[in-house]
């Protein structure tokens, strides 16, 4: 990516000082004030070419970003190595003008008695509008270095994220909705425990058992080989627009995880299975941030 050079306030009014400076010392002929006004403009320039080869030569390691909500912020961070030891200020920017969002600088794993190894972890919290893929655009790593005078901008690729929706929404939880497998389950008679597996109903976990070993432990029936979703989360069960419906579904998708329900989630266009756990809900949050891509680029 390009690297960028602009003078500073600080920078300009430098060279106004040398500017003003040669001017006296051409109209009085002043061999000090000629020294002192080239001196002045070295300076500059070898404060612009410091800045722009260091920040040119400066290795950037993005981190990828995580999923939040609409309306939160998300996380943008790397890391930044170099083979001289870090100046400072060294920031994150996004945006431009009043949409511009500045990053703060955290430093880890810095080591000043070893300055070939230096590095610094960068962070920026970027504002999440809507729901859906969104692109960040116009990141760039910016330094202030040497003497402030300079600024050098160079451009990052662009971060990608997936937004989930808002979670909102008044409704309760749909009541249970037991399909005729888990039924058959139910009435089947019980045979032994298992050990509990991340995912399993707390519906089922054997108290009894827990309360003598200190062991969680789920029963086991006759025919015993999982089944539909006690709980199913439908999109045509939720009322309002469509952005209003999803963040119902997202409430709920939530409020189940928080229960420790096993649930499924259905769309118009696609059908998640039942499930339960981190990685359930992660599938299905996704599933409603990308709800409608389909007919977008229909």
């Amino acid at each position: 990516m390009k690297t960028r050079l602009f003078p500073t306030v600080s920078g300009c009014c430098w060279a106004l000082a040398s500017m003003a400076i040669l001017g006296f010392a051409i109209h009085y002929a002043s061999n000090l004030c000629f020294a002192l006004a080239f001196f002045m403009l070295s300076v500059w320039l070898l404060a612009a070419r410091e800045c722009f080869s260091w920040l040119s030569r400066l290795e950037w390691l993005p981190a990828p970003m995580s999923s939040a909500y609409a309306g939160e912020r998300a996380r943008y961070f790397g890391t930044a190595r170099g083979q001289t030891p870090f100046p400072m200020p060294l920031a994150l920017r996004a945006g431009r003008g009043k949409r511009r969002v500045e990053g703060a600088v955290c430093v880890l794993g810095a080591r000043p008695d070893h300055p070939l190894e230096s590095s610094v972890t960068l962070e920026m919290f970027l504002p999440l509008a809507r729901r859906g893929r969104q692109t960040f655009r116009e990141i760039c790593l910016v330094v202030f270095h040497p003497l402030g005078m300079w600024r050098a901008a160079r451009g990052l690729p662009n971060a990608d994220t997936l937004v989930w929706p808002r979670p909102e929404g008044i409704l309760p939880l749909p009541p249970d909705a037991p399909t005729p497998e888990r039924k058959k389950i139910a009435a089947g008679d019980f045979q032994d425990v298992r050990a509990y597996v991340p995912g399993d109903s707390f519906r089922r976990i054997n108290w009894r058992v827990y309360g003598r070993r200190g062991e969680l432990a789920v029963n086991r029936f006759d025919g015993d080989a999982g089944g539909g979703a006690a709980l199913w989360l439908d999109i045509t069960a939720c009322a309002g627009d469509s952005e209003s419906r999803l963040s119902q579904l997202c409430q709920w998708v939530r409020e189940a995880e928080r229960q420790g329900r096993e649930y499924g989630l259905r769309l118009d266009e696609k059908t998640i299975a039942s499930g339960s756990g981190r990685a359930h809900q992660q599938e299905c949050l996704n599933a409603l941030a990308c709800y409608g891509e389909g007919k977008k680029n229909a």
